[in-house]
């Protein structure tokens, strides 16, 4: 399939997100996409000067992604106060989000890019992204000022960044079959009884991030 020059850009990225999340950003080339893409191997060149700006890309399109699970939760309610369990299923799209497209999540929040102010589209899709983070804590409490708005917004990525991390390491735990679960180092297992009992978890811990 040929691509009109006024979709390359966007079919380049779609090919980028597909091979990062498959191979890892490491294995991905303008080369590589332009071949994926099925168009010449200078063509990416004019859209992407370096790899960098390529996954730079492939981030904004991961944080415009997460922005819209978690409003497709917020926007589901009808009025302008949401519930708790809102917030919690907002906190679950962004998991579902990171957990689904690990190594795009990477991108986004690994030390692969240097410096999202070198990239517009990427810095304004980040600052969108937590935006709407923000936002679902405004509908949820109310506080004295936007500062403490931020406070327990940066609380809540924290939190749930690092529920994302954890969850790699549980994956990566060679844990042996059928082993009994009292046999297992006590902080996996306190994280498997965690990622098993997941809304629960996040329900006793969600006050204690916000209201403390």
């Amino acid at each position: 399939m040929k691509y009109h020059h006024g979709n390359l850009r966007s079919e380049l990225i779609r090919c980028a997100c597909t091979l990062c999340e498959e191979h890892g950003h490491d294995k991905i080339s303008l080369r590589g996409i332009a071949k994926e893409a099925n168009v010449s191997q200078t063509a990416p060149y004019r859209h992407f000067e370096t790899k960098e700006s390529l996954l730079a890309a492939v981030a904004a399109h991961g944080f415009v992604e997460m922005q819209k699970s978690i409003d497709k939760i917020i926007d589901l309610s009808k009025t302008n106060k949401i519930s708790k369990k809102t917030l919690i299923d907002a906190m679950l799209a962004y998991l579902d989000f990171a957990i689904s497209n690990n190594n795009i999540y990477e991108v986004m929040f690994g030390t692969v890019i240097k410096d999202f102010r070198n990239f517009p589209d990427l810095h304004d899709a980040a600052l969108e992204a937590y935006s709407s983070l923000k936002s679902s804590i405004k509908r949820y409490i109310v506080l004295k000022n936007d500062r403490e708005y931020d406070e327990k917004c940066v609380k809540v990525w924290a939190f749930l960044h690092g529920i994302v991390g954890l969850n790699d390491k549980l994956n990566n735990f060679n844990e042996t079959p059928g082993e009994d679960e009292n046999s297992l180092p006590p902080p996996i297992a306190a994280l498997r009884a965690a990622k098993d009992n997941i809304v629960p978890f996040m329900n006793s811990s969600i006050d204690a991030l916000i209201k403390s």
